[in-house]
């Protein structure tokens, strides 16, 4: 999987750091072959695509499109203004932040959501054992 980022020079988000998080998840779960953009944006974007989509109208912290195993197999939207807010919330970095919802978009991208109980173990284990204490905890 290629992984295509866009609007870091505007946002000025450092990508360097997250090649190694999509390694220890290429590691974790398989990957698709394929493009997969991840496109950071403001409030105000994520927040019409947000209501456009799932019929909520406020702004959230990722948003995830899934096309399937293609040579643009889905995107996953990243509002950089609530990413430094949880970043702040959760007392890490706004990089850690980033990469958290990254591999969490990553995840959805992939078919991994946390509807039920089950899924969303299932889910956090993976980011987990990607993120470390990031995700919350320690990786084992």
């Amino acid at each position: 999987m290629e992984v295509k980022y866009l609007n870091q020079e505007e946002f000025r988000v450092d990508i360097a750091p997250f090649s190694a998080y999509i390694k220890r998840l290429s590691k974790s779960i398989e990957l698709m072959d394929g493009v997969l953009n991840v496109v950071f944006v403001n409030d105000k974007y994520i927040r019409a695509l947000n209501n456009a989509y799932r019929g909520k109208d406020a702004p959230t912290d990722v948003l995830s499109f899934s096309y399937g195993p293609d040579s643009l197999i889905g995107e996953v939207y990243v509002s950089v203004e609530t990413a430094e807010r949880q970043a702040k919330d959760y007392k890490h970095s706004l990089s850690d932040e980033l990469a958290r919802l990254i591999v969490h978009g990553i995840l959805h991208v992939h078919d991994y959501d946390h509807n039920e109980d089950e899924d969303y173990k299932e889910m956090f284990a993976v980011e987990k054992m990607v993120l470390g204490k990031i995700a919350g905890e320690e990786t084992l």
